[in-house]
């Protein structure tokens, strides 16, 4: 954008004391020439970084959950396959329910023959022939038993992992035949799962947040998608980041012989109606303008800026 505007400048200068020679091309003309343009462009570049901030760490973050068995079994089947979209509900894997489907049955059992002798105990109790002793320990042992046949019921539940919510399994090393241990003691996950479900952050300097509000407008520009803008509004300022955060521990931290890098802080971004269906990548990066309440005639020279950078995305400079 800054060498368009210089063209056109340079075309008015042409025009004036060159083709029509309106003015005499003199030194102080000269000087005068020379001197615009530079304070022109200096005061503009600055008026945008404060009125219409612009980021080149724009990052699409995904949630990821981790999928760990909550029971121990052979696996037997292995519904989801890695990469393929799936929907809430749906089975990622199976583990074998032979022996949480015999500890339901034995406790079931058990609690029915308790109840028998719990009726039992208090048909006599009312006779004057029962004991009342008996009669209270027949009924801790149902309240047990219940307890037990409840945890039993949910183990046997546990054999069948679903989906937790639409997404993608990811890494699916999972076979038939493997063998899963419950958390902690896995070893390691039994697959990531990324959801569709996103959220946008552009990072920016501290001092290039004075004027960004809620509400304000936003523009992305993704390489995904060249030559395309995404429209979207500030949804918070996250005021929080790593260097903010003093670990504890004995030793006093030290900041004077490795400084930590320059700090940004992230700003949400919400992504507008008509594109809040588009698939965006977990991890995809790239640019992003915000527009404040102020200033606003000098937003266009922003917006042209950031839709030509997104044309470039067309560009693949590579020599092979």
């Amino acid at each position: 954008m800054e060498a368009i505007l210089l063209g056109i400048y340079a075309a008015i200068v042409w025009l004036i004391y060159f083709k029509f020679k309106w003015l005499p091309w003199t030194t102080p003309h000269k000087v005068t020439v020379v001197i615009i343009p530079i304070v022109a462009l200096t005061t503009l570049v600055l008026l945008l970084n404060v009125f219409a901030p612009s980021s080149n760490d724009v990052r699409v973050v995904k949630y990821v959950v981790q999928i760990v068995s909550q029971v121990r079994g052979k696996v037997t089947d292995v519904p989801a396959a890695g990469n393929q979209p799936m929907k809430k509900g749906d089975v990622l894997f199976k583990i074998d329910p032979t022996p949480y489907q015999l500890d339901v049955n034995r406790i079931e059992a058990q609690l029915l023959l308790a109840q028998t002798r719990l009726r039992q105990t208090r048909a006599l109790a009312a006779t004057g022939a029962g004991s009342k002793f008996d009669e209270e320990r027949y009924e801790s042992d149902v309240r047990q038993l219940k307890a037990q046949l409840d945890q039993a019921r949910w183990d046997l539940s546990q054999t069948v992992t679903y989906a937790p919510a639409d997404g993608t399994p990811i890494n699916v090393q999972l076979r038939p035949g493997s063998y899963l241990v419950p958390a902690p003691f896995a070893p390691a996950q039994a697959m990531s799962f990324v959801e569709d479900e996103y959220q946008v952050i552009a990072l920016y300097k501290q001092n290039e947040l004075t004027q960004v509000e809620p509400g304000n407008e936003a523009e992305i520009a993704l390489p995904t998608y060249p030559g395309d803008i995404i429209k979207a509004t500030v949804d918070s300022i996250v005021w929080a980041q790593g260097q903010g955060q003093i670990a504890p521990g004995g030793p006093i931290p030290e900041t004077g012989s490795a400084p930590l890098p320059p700090g940004r802080f992230a700003v949400k971004l919400t992504i507008s109606e008509k594109d809040r269906e588009r698939f965006l990548a977990a991890g995809a990066m790239g640019d992003a303008a915000i527009y404040t309440s102020g200033m606003a005639p000098i937003h266009i020279i922003r917006k042209v800026i950031l839709r030509v950078g997104s044309y470039t995305n067309y560009l693949i400079l590579k020599l092979h």
